[in-house]
């Protein structure tokens, strides 16, 4: 008898389970990037290296990317207007179209990804160096493709990775760079989460050493993105965003997609320390303020 409620026990599990994976088949996919544009633009001319003027007067940003100079990064004499032409040339090689991405943003332009002739604008000047990668949350869906675009750029060194205006810096180059839009590149020693916000250590000092941490506001996109900030831990990662200054070099990151896993851990890593990471109770963390380029 009891064989025979132990094989209807595991039956019923069986099911359940072939249940549980078929909804799980079968539940809704988030947005995809889009291969096409749905609304056409008449292009009027370029502002800067990523947002244009349409003939009726709309300003058109491009979606996940910044132009020289919009990282904050100083730029020689020619550079902006490099960065311009070359998007005035992209906008010109055929029938504009766009898809845009949420709302406009804080100076009422349209944030969208842009097609000239059918081709990705973005993603063509993201691998001639003419752009930075820079995914936010309503890019989101085309994160990896942009990524993957720049990645490009950077091994062969094009456009503006073969200059140095664009770089990717170590945890211990960053004394310089607060105030501006950085692609960082190390091990992390510790990753952990207190009082809801995530802390990616770099270094086992807070005091002096690169952190990257995750509001709690924010921790929910990396739920949903299956990305567990304590298993970062000494993994080599890439992430990127705007550097402030709070017991050592910070980025402040919102969205799972700034974060790049680049290999598995090679050594096990410490156990998190209260004393090396940065705590958000302490009344003197400073407000970020989100960035626009």
């Amino acid at each position: 008898m009891w064989a025979l409620v132990a094989l209807a026990t595991a039956s019923a599990a069986t099911v359940d389970g072939a249940e549980a994976a078929q909804r799980k088949r079968a539940a809704p996919k988030g947005p995809e990037c889009p291969v096409a544009g749905t609304r056409l633009a008449a292009f009027g001319k370029a502002l800067d290296g990523a947002s244009f003027a349409t003939k009726d007067g709309a300003i058109v940003r491009l979606s996940g990317v910044l132009a020289p100079g919009q990282g904050g990064e100083s730029l020689r004499p020619g550079q902006g207007d490099a960065a311009k032409q070359a998007l005035a040339s992209a906008l010109r090689g055929g029938a504009v179209s766009l898809v845009e991405e949420g709302p406009h943003d804080r100076y009422g332009r349209m944030v969208a990804q842009v097609f000239a002739g059918g081709v990705w604008v973005q993603g063509a000047l993201l691998k001639a160096g003419q752009l930075r990668a820079a995914p936010d949350r309503v890019s989101t869906p085309c994160a990896q493709r942009l990524l993957a675009a720049e990645d490009e750029a950077r091994v062969a060194r094009a456009g503006f990775w073969r200059d140095g205006t664009y770089a990717v810096r170590t945890p211990n180059q960053l004394g310089k760079d607060i105030g501006t839009f950085q692609t960082v590149e190390g091990t992390v020693v510790t990753a952990s989460t207190n009082k809801g916000r995530a802390y990616i250590n770099f270094g086992a000092d807070y005091r002096t050493d690169f952190t990257a941490t995750v509001a709690p506001t924010d921790m929910k996109s990396f739920r949903t993105a299956r990305l567990d900030v304590k298993s970062l831990a000494g993994k080599r990662i890439r992430v990127r965003g705007w550097l402030e200054q709070y017991n050592g070099p910070e980025m402040e990151i919102a969205d799972p997609a700034a974060i790049e896993r680049l290999d598995e851990p090679v050594v096990a890593a410490a156990p998190p320390r209260a004393e090396h990471r940065k705590d958000a109770s302490q009344t003197t963390r400073k407000k970020r303020k989100r960035r626009t380029a």
